[in-house]
């Protein structure tokens, strides 16, 4: 069987997308007409050479003049700007840890027992840290002529979970002089007391 010639059927074009093909087109008439200006405009080498020129004594300019002096001392990002602490953060001193402190003082166990949040007391009593050895050793530290003779508050800092951090320095007299100790104090979301961290060295 002999396959018979069919005619070209003529294209049919989409009337969608005739407005797109014809925007497309001006839209890319336009480009070159454009370029082919700026070629023309550009030809001379005094021009290219001035242009040049200009863009770079601009950015000289900015780069001089346009970017505001800081003043000495006042560099933004500095380390102490980064871990400077707004006033208004900082607590004032919790009721509780002087409760504890002045117990302290007075030699009395129990009195700084009762300001310590139960969790704290039962890490202690793991430690064999009960009332009655802690009296011991306030009774110790008196025979010994060690006293608690002044206390600094530095400063307080609020924590997650409502608590907050608390710091003292607290100076011991003794025989062989005076010890300044640093006291951290955790105060829990009850009001107790729930961490305290201390040191012995001078």
């Amino acid at each position: 069987m002999i396959a018979e010639d069919v005619p070209d059927r003529p294209r049919r074009h989409n009337p969608a997308i005739l407005p797109l093909r014809f925007l497309l087109y001006w839209v890319v008439k336009l480009l070159v007409l454009l370029f082919l200006g700026i070629r023309f405009l550009l030809r001379p080498k005094v021009v290219r050479y001035g242009l040049m020129t200009l863009l770079v004594g601009s950015a000289i300019a900015w780069k001089l003049l346009g970017s505001p002096a800081v003043p000495l001392g006042s560099a933004a990002g500095t380390q102490q700007e980064t871990i400077s602490t707004p006033v208004d953060a900082r607590l004032p001193q919790p009721p509780i840890v002087e409760r504890y402190l002045k117990a302290q003082a007075a030699y009395d166990a129990n009195g700084m027992w009762d300001t310590m949040a139960d969790r704290l007391k039962q890490r202690m009593m793991t430690s064999n840290n009960s009332p009655e050895q802690l009296q011991k050793e306030l009774d110790l530290a008196r025979q010994q002529q060690r006293s608690y003779s002044s206390v600094a508050y530095i400063g307080g800092a609020a924590l997650n979970s409502s608590k907050g951090a608390y710091f003292y320095v607290l100076t011991v007299e003794g025989p062989d002089g005076a010890t300044r100790l640093p006291y951290t104090f955790v105060v829990d979301q009850d009001g107790k007391i729930g961490n305290i961290q201390w040191s012995m060295e001078r």
